[in-house]
């Protein structure tokens, strides 16, 4: 998987890129960017309440067709399904 989409060494936790959580959310990234800025930056932003449907939406597509729960799984399969490679 691209490192730009998910790292794991940043903390104790993962971390998700822009990229990735617009693919999670199924938007574009330059979208969701334009929508951080507009609302005053990453500490301020809210997830539009479209964006919340369409990305569990996704979610329970790509559990429906993996049997999995897991982020990085996720970002796996709708990095390969959006980008052509399924």
């Amino acid at each position: 998987m691209s490192a730009e989409l998910f790292r794991e060494d940043v903390g104790p936790e993962p971390v998700v890129s822009t990229a990735g959580m617009a693919l999670l959310l199924g938007v574009d990234e330059t979208e969701l960017r334009d929508e951080i800025a507009r609302q005053g930056g990453a500490e301020r932003f809210q997830v539009p309440k479209q964006w919340v449907r369409q990305g569990r939406r996704r979610s329970k597509e790509y559990q429906a067709a993996t049997g999995r729960f897991d982020m990085k799984g996720a970002l796996e399969y709708w990095s390969s399904r959006d980008s052509g490679d399924a």
